[in-house]
Formats: C-alpha cells, sequence, structure tokens
C-alpha cells in the first residue's frame, strides 16, 4: 500500500487540504486527513510529493491517436469544408500500419506526460487498441464507422458482423451526423455500449439536412449523399436511427444552442470539448456560459493532431481558462477527471473503491489558478507517481 501526500489534493470534485490518499495498485482504499492516515495506516509507504496538488490522473475523453502522422499538414482557420477536403486528400491513399502505430505510441507518451492516464481514443484501424490495454487499460476506443451510400453501409456492416471485436474496451460508433448512412447508424448504435459522436462541429450540420449549405454542397458534389435524408433536423435524424441514447458523448458542439445541450442533459450524456482542435479549424467555440448554465455533464478532449499542434493536456485546460475566464479552475479540473470518467462509464477519481493514477503538478501560491497560468519557460511541472 502507498499513502500519497501532497500540499493538495484534487479529488476529481474538490481541492481538499491536509489529506492523503492510500491506495492498492490503481484503487483507492481511503482518502482523509492526513495525520489521522498515518495513524491509521502505519504500514503505508508514504509518497511525498509537497509544492505540489496531487490529481487522480486527467481523463481525455476525444482524442484521435492514430492520426499523429498528420501533425502541421492540414490547414488552419481556413474553415471546416477546407479542413475537412485536406483531410480527406491526405487518407485516400493507405498509411503503413508502421507509421501509424508510431503515431499511437507518441502520443500516448505526449499525454501521460501532461498528467492523462484514460482516453477515449477515435479509431477507424483499431490499432491502438492493444497498445492502450498495456499503456492505458481504463480507455475506450471508439471503433468508427462511415459512409452516406448504401450499398457502402452494407459492405461495413457485414464486415463488422465477421470482425471479432474486444467488447469491454471496443465500442462501435459512427463518425458524425452528416457521414453516415441511417441504416448504418441504426446499426452501430445498436451494437454499441457506448457511442461518441462528432456533433455540431460545423455550421453546415444545421443546414444538412435542408439540403443546402457549403458541407452539403461539397459532399453532394463528390457523389458521396443518397436521397435517404428525409429528416427535419439533426435530432430528429438521430431519433429515427436509434441513436438518440442515453450517455452518449456529444463532441464539439461548437454550433449548439441551449436546448441542444438540455436534450444532452436529459439523455444523461456528455458535451465533450476540445477548444484547440476548433480554434485550429474555424476559429468558433462553443457557447460554454449556455452548456454551463445547462447544468450537462462536460468532458475535455484534445482531438488529434491533424487539428491540434500538441496532445498537453494541461495546454488544453489553460486554453479553456484563457478563452472563458468565467470559469473557475475547480470546474475546469472537475471536467477533466470526473466529467471525462462519467462519460466514458469509469469509476475513476480519488473516492474510495475507485480507482487513479496519482499524478502531481506543482504550483507556486493559488494551487488550481496557478496550474492554470502559463509561468513563461517554466509552466507547473507534472510528476508522475
Amino acid at each position: 500500500m502507498r499513502l500519497y501526500l501532497s500540499n493538495y489534493v484534487f479529488t476529481g470534485d474538490e481541492l481538499l487540504k491536509d489529506t492523503a490518499v492510500l491506495m492498492k495498485g490503481d484503487v483507492v482504499l481511503d482518502v482523509g486527513r492526513f495525520k489521522q492516515m498515518r495513524k491509521s495506516y502505519p504500514e503505508a509507504k508514504n509518497v511525498e510529493f509537497f509544492g505540489s496538488v496531487l490529481f487522480p490522473g486527467f481523463v481525455n475523453a476525444h482524442t484521435h491517436l492514430e492520426l499523429g502522422y498528420l501533425k502541421g499538414k492540414l490547414p488552419k482557420k481556413r474553415g471546416f469544408v477546407e479542413w475537412l477536403k485536406a483531410m480527406m486528400y491526405l487518407k485516400k491513399d493507405e498509411v503503413d500500419s508502421g507509421i501509424i502505430i508510431n503515431s499511437i505510441e507518441n502520443g500516448i507518451e505526449e499525454l501521460k506526460k501532461s498528467g492523462v492516464f484514460v482516453v477515449g481514443d477515435i479509431s477507424n484501424t483499431l490499432l491502438s487498441v492493444d497498445i492502450l490495454k498495456k499503456k492505458m487499460p481504463e480507455s475506450v476506443v471508439f471503433y468508427e464507422n462511415y459512409s452516406l451510400k448504401e450499398e457502402k453501409a452494407c459492405e461495413i456492416e457485414d464486415k463488422l458482423d465477421s470482425l471479432k471485436i474486444d467488447n469491454e474496451m471496443v465500442s462501435l460508433t459512427p463518425h458524425s451526423i452528416y457521414s453516415s448512412h441511417p441504416c448504418l447508424m441504426e446499426y452501430l448504435c445498436s451494437k454499441s455500449f457506448l457511442t461518441s459522436i462528432h456533433f455540431l462541429e460545423s455550421r453546415g450540420e444545421l443546414d444538412f439536412f435542408h439540403r443546402r449549405g457549403e458541407l452539403f454542397d461539397f459532399l453532394n458534389g463528390l457523389d458521396l449523399i443518397d436521397d435517404n435524408l428525409d429528416f427535419k433536423n439533426h435530432w430528429d435524424f438521430l431519433e429515427k436511427c436509434g441513436c438518440k441514447r442515453k450517455g452518449t458523448v456529444f463532441v464539439h458542439c461548437v454550433y449548439g444552442k441551449k436546448s441542444d445541450f438540455e436534450k444532452i442533459r436529459e439523455l444523461d450524456g456528455t458535451v465533450c470539448l476540445c477548444l484547440k482542435s476548433n480554434d485550429y479549424i474555424t476559429g468558433e467555440f462553443p457557447s460554454l456560459y449556455s452548456i454551463y448554465e445547462s447544468g450537462v455533464n462536460v468532458a475535455i478532449g484534445t482531438d488529434s493532431l491533424s487539428s491540434n499542434d500538441d496532445l498537453n493536456f494541461l495546454n488544453e485546460l489553460r486554453f479553456i481558462k484563457n478563452k472563458f475566464p468565467f470559469l473557475d479552475a475547480n470546474t475546469i479540473f472537475r471536467w477533466a477527471t470526473i466529467g471525462g470518467a462519467k462519460a466514458l462509464k469509469l469509476k475513476w477519481g480519488f473516492f474510495k473503491g475507485y480507482k487513479a493514477h496519482p499524478v502531481f503538478v506543482s504550483f507556486s501560491s493559488n494551487p488550481l489558478e496557478d496550474i492554470l497560468k502559463e509561468k513563461g519557460e517554466k509552466p507547473p511541472k507534472v510528476i508522475i507517481s
């Protein structure tokens, strides 16, 4: 057993002083005042990092580890459709699996250095599954599939039926409302234990089922759309396809309204923020005030290196605070820990019986606020136990 001690402990929900955490392996056995804990567990090995805040490890609820090889290759702030065009062009040629595996391993190491030990990874190849089993075993891999053409959608269903998928870690998921035929949406949502969907990331998604807008025109111009869009809007589409499901993770929500966030809350779902990715592609952001006011669960993701300059999770948190200073640090760190854990259906945090991976982050005077501030060339340091 190990008894973890520091100036402050952030449980995942709140910041506590004079507190210690007792763990055996990755399981939390007890949390309490450190003087009493020392007396109660004299046999435990003390692990001390003073001048630090102890965190249970961050949860990155949305990333694409396998796209790391695309870093710096896609345009910045030229709009979603231009970014999508570039992505489709770069992905049209088959990429050597060794390159993808290297991207995954490098991405995991970068995330761990910033305190992340659980991810919700979006994969089209499943190459991340075995690696994450070893390095981040609590993670969820969302096996993403898409096609707007019915014939191709049926081929995908046949392929998936023939695969042996690790259902403990891997969950089938559609990509988005604008990239999946209704029959494929219905199939994927019926087979998954958890759905993570890119949602209202672009303005074009609001116009898509009205058969207009830049996104529709682009995809239709490539003959990628069947005449199967007889839906009122994005929610009507999800409902009729059986994808308006409890616990769904809705990623981005840049063009979401308060009514959308309230619907997500009613579904006991999650809004997953990837603000640095939004900044990279369009420079536009979701209404965090409306999200906050709605009371919906919130998680945080870094997205991929195709739309982010790095996977440093603390940088993602600092970016949120910088863009939306009305948010208090405690809220941001809650989103980064138990918000992500709830999104991925995990018992994660410094709570008795839960799992965690202790991470110490140094600070100067104001613990959480300090960590969210840039400190010149020497930002707060992450120390992994």
